[in-house]
């Protein structure tokens, strides 16, 4: 009889082959160690073939490694996109890309009315047809003398997105009705123009909604009208005020924004002959506006000067310097709420909820300070947390 104790004995183990997952794990984010520290000279990385045989070590390449500044040449951003933007070279304008290893260099990308170097990376005509066959790098953004910004992606990162550089002004635009006037959102603009020490310029769309003209304003905008700097009233259709608006834009940097569907894009296509920019209408069943621009632009205004449009957005960052803005420093600044912008209440850190001797509650219960202007006030507040 055959001995058959070895049949229970476990086979002998197969080599696995390593799946390309594998393979990509053991692959090093050198750029990732240079900027910590971890890699004091100039990064290598591992190049190998799908089987992972036969690496082969490169080094990887420094963009800006054979641009001097002296031979950069100067130039305006008037659009951009996720790798790439527009930049207007004297009477041409060209396409320039910004490559990972130069974010670092640049703090962040460029944004619309960013005054800009750009260096020569290609000998060959800019083609435009994909990431690395334009002809020009920016080499980097050079300071800017205002800015507008708003809350970037819930990344880890949470960084503020800039919506235009360089402007003179901020045009907010907003429609009488349809949909209704958005007092916290206007607030939060206004803030932000305040900030910077730009001048804040409403205009009302669609004034030919109202059978009755100004006189059929709602009283939150009436109560808004008298904080900021500019009103005028408008309409499209009949040519209402558009003259006047010409008149304040000519000569000057300006940021136009607004919610979905208040008629900003074609407001600009009324304004400058060529933007021909994409307009929709407002929803029925909510009465909210779709997104027609999706990226902000820069136009030549006729009269001289640049009309920057934004995209419509819900809400936009508020910044104090570097830091976010704190609940005090809101709580003193916030328009509207003193005459003369004369801090009155009894204690420094009073944010005009239930403190004593708070003026601004005060002014709400005489009468004196609209529930609207207040309730503003503590979305904006409740939503910083």
């Amino acid at each position: 009889m055959q001995n058959r104790d070895f049949e229970d004995e476990p086979e002998p183990l197969r080599r696995v082959k390593p799946t390309r997952r594998d393979h990509r794990s053991r692959r090093i984010d050198v750029m990732r160690e240079l900027e910590s520290g971890v890699v004091d000279e100039r990064p290598v990385k591992e190049r190998f073939s799908r089987e992972f045989k036969n690496p082969r070590i490169k080094k990887i390449k420094d963009p800006l490694e054979k641009i001097d500044e002296k031979d950069c040449v100067e130039g305006l951003v008037v659009e951009v996109h996720r790798r790439t933007c527009e930049v207007r070279l004297g009477g041409e304008t060209v396409t320039a890309m910004y490559r990972a290893t130069t974010s670092k260099a640049l703090g962040e990308f460029p944004a619309v009315g960013d005054r800009v170097l750009l260096g020569q990376v290609n000998e060959d005509e800019d083609t435009g047809e994909g990431v690395g066959s334009q002809k020009y790098c920016v080499v980097r953004v050079l300071p800017r003398k205002s800015e507008l910004k708003r809350p970037g992606p819930r990344d880890s990162f949470r960084r503020k997105l800039t919506l235009a550089a360089n402007i003179d002004q901020v045009v907010i635009v907003a429609s009488v009705t349809q949909p209704e006037f958005n007092y916290g959102f206007m607030d939060r603009f206004l803030l932000a123009a305040n900030l910077n020490d730009l001048p804040f310029v409403l205009v009302l769309t669609k004034m030919d909604l109202l059978p009755n003209g100004e006189s059929d304003l709602s009283n939150d905008i009436r109560d808004f009208m008298t904080i900021v700097d500019k009103v005028i009233p408008v309409s499209v259709k009949t040519g209402m005020g558009l003259e006047e608006l010409r008149r304040e834009l000519a000569g000057k940097s300006s940021v136009f924004s607004g919610q979905s569907g208040v008629g900003k894009s074609t407001l600009v296509n009324a304004l400058v002959p060529g933007a021909e920019l994409e307009t929709g209408e407002v929803r029925e069943r909510d009465g909210k506006g779709r997104h027609t621009t999706t990226s902000s632009s820069l136009f030549d205004f006729p009269g001289g000067g640049y009309v920057i449009d934004t995209p419509g957005i819900r809400s936009i960052g508020l910044s104090n310097g570097e830091d976010d803005m704190d609940g005090e420093t809101l709580a003193k600044i916030f328009p509207g709420f003193f005459e003369g912008d004369l801090f009155t209440c009894k204690y420094s850190n009073c944010l005009h909820l239930k403190e004593p001797g708070c003026s601004v509650r005060d002014a709400v219960e005489s009468g004196r300070l609209s529930r609207a202007r207040y309730a503003s006030y503590l979305r904006i507040l409740n939503s910083r947390n």
